[in-house]
């Protein structure tokens, strides 16, 4: 394995300054406070040193003691820190770097020139927002060539423009977008700020990582540089990696299995290795030497791999999945294989439904053989759940789970992937097709278990008879006459409904069903129907009880007096013919009388010579009796009197 390490990687002439002039610092005093404004660097084990030795970390000047020495970073901070920090009474040691001092006197000058300042770079990065804190004016910033150009240039593009970049900002980016503004020639100036060493950093790895079937980028994980790094080698080699440290690196083949297989398989033959400006030397050295000695690096990838038997509890990685098996990765030297019928007892489950790629999961390690593990998933919650199972047993609990299977003589309810059959005749307080149950949620409670025959009973019955009875004794305590109730239609015969009211039934005779007349229950009402009703009666005895639906509010006859005023004159549909006249219906439940005398100034034989079912007519109000019920209408006195003159003539 051919190993090259970049001329360039690690520690940048202003990170290490910085770094210089901190321990130059502490060494001339260490009684003396001394903290950093931000990370110096942004290396984990770097940080953790300079803690140990009592160098803390700030982020805001607040933070600063009077007295305290604070060493500014080579990202450098604006003009205002550095002034409230002084202000604070703290000693300010300046560690910017050059390249970074550089670009805030670029950025001081022409801004104070009246010029926009454009930053290309991240406007969350100190480096930035170091850099617009020497402006005398609101920075505008563009994060890569596909950002638009900012408006404020667009809508003036005769006004001169500053540009400068984030020292670690991509050559070819920084090259792309000045090609875009020369190309709408704007007036921009363009200070070409990108530090050099970054520059041939990146350009190195570039070349490195075309030439390499593995490269390593180590650096922070927040280091901006180092993310640019490892973005230029992925471009160029699929197989990159971003790590801290060898520790880092041992991590990383932990979970990657792909890296494993081409190592294993002998197709990584040179690996290349760079670093971000944040990485010390020695962690470079590190990694080498891991690499280096085949040993060392054989021991790192046995190490990853770990030991399983059977009977393991192990957490994986979905890697796979299909409509019938799931592959994850466990760690272990292949993957495992789970099969459908080993992910859950449901049969109805659609595996690529549930599961996704990525998705982490524990499982029992079924069988290890000398090319393949098999796990399962439903084993593993049929084990965790057994406890509960004894315990409910033991306490009557009530289970609730899902019906995933039925059959003539009973059903399969699904508890925690453990298969619970249910008798037919304890599915019901009824006769019930356990089909009308498939895929239901159901209560129950576990009368049997054999867990080494695998066999488990419930009982559903005995369930529903406790909640009826629950039901039927709440039901009771509010039951009185006038009491409002909401029940549902049980059975219909042909003169009434059976209501349930919650494990008691009422009656409710058809004469009750509606304010107007019903012939045939089934008209106004259905089995399983939801209905408001009112207690009419009730025999605590006997428990019987009426019920009826017409309620006081829905009464068509409130407000009669003024609806059906004698002398008004109402608008009706004829309904039905008697010897004696026509009724006609004004509303639902409200019927009016036109007697055979008034129906016409002329004689009339037969309501039906002068009417039709379904007519509308307009009659006068004659009469109105409100306690009787009885409305009496009148079609002659609406006769025009031509008419009525012309039958007495007649007469």
């Amino acid at each position: 394995m051919e190993i090259r390490v970049a001329k360039t990687a690690g520690f940048c002439f202003g990170v290490r300054n910085a770094l210089k002039i901190t321990e130059e610092e502490f060494t001339r005093d260490s009684r003396t406070a001394l903290c950093t404004y931000g990370p110096l660097i942004h290396n984990q084990d770097v940080t953790r040193s300079l803690e140990e030795r009592g160098i803390r970390s700030i982020s805001t000047p607040e933070e600063a003691q009077p007295g305290e020495r604070v060493v500014i970073r080579a990202h450098g901070v604006g003009r205002k820190v550095q002034e409230q920090l002084t202000q604070r009474g703290a000693v300010v040691i300046d560690a910017t770097c050059p390249f970074v001092k550089r670009i805030h006197r670029i950025v001081e000058e022409h801004s104070a020139g009246g010029e926009t300042i454009l930053i290309l770079g991240s406007p969350k990065h100190p480096e930035v927002q170091g850099i617009m804190g020497w402006s005398s004016a609101p920075c505008l910033i563009m994060e890569g060539p596909e950002d638009e150009i900012p408006a404020a240039i667009q809508d003036n593009p005769s006004k001169k423009c500053c540009m400068v970049a984030q020292t670690t900002f991509r050559q070819e980016n920084f090259q792309k977008i000045v090609e875009k503004f020369l190309k709408q020639e704007y007036n921009v100036c363009v200070c070409p700020t990108i530090c050099s060493a970054t520059a041939e950093h990146q350009q190195e790895a570039v070349a490195l990582a075309g030439k390499s079937d593995f490269m390593i980028v180590l650096g922070g994980m927040h280091s901006s540089n180092t993310r640019k790094l490892y973005d230029i080698c992925r471009e160029r080699c699929p197989h990159t990696c971003h790590v801290e440290n060898a520790a880092g690196l041992l991590g990383y083949l932990q979970e990657n299995k792909a890296i494993r297989k081409e190592i294993a398989a002998g197709r990584i033959r040179r690996v290349g290795i760079t670093a971000g400006a944040s990485t010390p030397n020695y962690i470079i050295q590190e990694v080498v030497q891991a690499m280096s000695e085949t040993n060392m690096f054989e021991e790192l990838l046995n190490e990853s791999f770990k030991e399983v038997h059977s009977g393991d509890i192990v957490k994986g990685t979905v890697v796979h999945v299909s409509e019938n098996e799931i592959v994850l990765n466990i760690g272990y030297k292949s993957d495992a294989l789970m099969n459908k019928d080993e992910y859950s007892a449901d049969p109805s489950v659609v595996l690529t439904d549930e599961v996704k790629v990525d998705d982490e999961m524990e499982v029992v390690v079924a069988k290890v053989g000398d090319s393949d593990i098999l796990v399962s998933r439903k084993r593993l919650l049929q084990n965790q759940a057994y406890k509960e199972l004894e315990e409910a047993l033991e306490n009557h609990t009530v289970l609730t789970g899902k019906v995933t299977e039925a059959f003539e003589n009973g059903m399969i309810v699904l508890y925690k992937n453990n298969r619970v059959f249910i008798p037919a005749s304890l599915v019901d307080i009824r006769k019930t097709d356990p089909q009308t149950l498939l895929g239901q949620e159901v209560s129950f409670r576990i009368i049997r278990l054999q867990r080494k025959r695998g066999r488990i009973m419930g009982d559903r019955r005995s369930v529903l008879f406790d909640e009826r009875a629950a039901k039927r004794a709440e039901t009771l305590e509010k039951l009185e006459v006038g009491a409002r109730m909401t029940g549902t239609v049980k059975n219909l015969t042909n003169y009434c409904a059976f209501v349930d009211l919650g494990g008691i039934d009422g009656m409710l005779h058809i004469s009750e069903m509606s304010w107007s007349p019903v012939r045939n229950p089934n008209q106004v009402l259905k089995e399983g129907q939801q209905i408001e009703v009112m207690v009419k009666s009730y025999d605590p005895e006997t428990k019987k009880i009426s019920l009826t639906a017409k309620l006081p509010e829905n009464n068509p006859w409130n407000g009669a007096e003024e609806k059906y005023a004698v002398g008004s004159i109402v608008e009706g549909k004829v309904v039905r013919f008697a010897d004696f006249g026509a009724f006609v219906e004004l509303e639902k439940g409200v019927d009016g009388l036109i007697h055979i005398s008034h129906l016409s100034n002329k004689f009339v034989k037969q309501p039906s010579d002068v009417l039709e079912i379904g007519q509308k007519v307009q009659a006068r109000v004659i009469d109105l009796n409100i306690e009787q019920k009885r409305i009496s209408l009148s079609l002659r006195d609406l006769e025009a009197p031509e008419e009525a003159e012309e039958s007495t003539d007649a007469e």
